[in-house]
């Protein structure tokens, strides 16, 4: 085409020009940033509702009798701690308060199943966590509308053919149809 260019491999740092062209210019006008800080005030709210679950009040009272059956259990700020993390009983009433604030904050960005159970399981756990979090993400309706299924739709099955003679057969019969090297 009457061009005289040579191409070269620059590998990854040392390419310094593409790095450059790929960056967004900074304009001038006025950037808005937002510090996103983890507020769990909450935890006082959490606290209330607990004291008023006989499940959490029974495991309390049997942590604090005999410490040395619940070795993964402690006591902490009034709550149970399991393994690190807060214990709710299964089917607690603050549960869906909690799901919401994990996944439907704008901050969240209404995260998937894996990403959320994740995020959740570094502060909480309760019998049936990642039930109860495949069922909140099913029912979210902006994730319904927003998001699509990234796995390859299944196709129809097709019905495989049944030899009428033995396999060794048509394994013959195929080798000898080939045409010769």
């Amino acid at each position: 085409m009457g061009y005289d260019y040579c191409i070269k491999y620059r590998f990854g740092s040392t390419n310094t020009i593409a790095d450059v062209l790929s960056r967004a210019p900074h304009s001038s006008s006025v950037t808005l940033l937002v510090l996103l800080v983890p507020c769990l005030t909450f935890l006082d709210e959490l606290k209330k509702h607990l004291l008023c679950n006989p499940q959490f009040i029974q495991l309390r009272r049997d942590i604090r009798a005999q410490p040395d059956a619940y070795s993964d259990y402690s006591i902490a700020q009034n709550l149970i701690i399991k393994e690190g993390c807060i214990w709710l009983p299964q089917g607690f009433q603050f549960i869906p308060t909690l799901l919401a604030e994990y996944h439907s904050t704008p901050s969240n960005g209404h995260m998937g199943v894996a990403k959320m159970v994740a995020r959740l399981m570094e502060n909480f756990t309760w019998q049936g966590l990642q039930r109860d979090v495949e069922d909140f993400v099913k029912a979210c309706i902006d994730c319904q509308h927003a998001k699509y299924e990234t796995k390859r739709v299944a196709s129809l099955l097709c019905l495989l053919l049944v030899p009428h003679r033995p396999w060794e057969d048509l394994l013959l019969d195929f080798i000898t149809d080939l045409p010769p090297f």
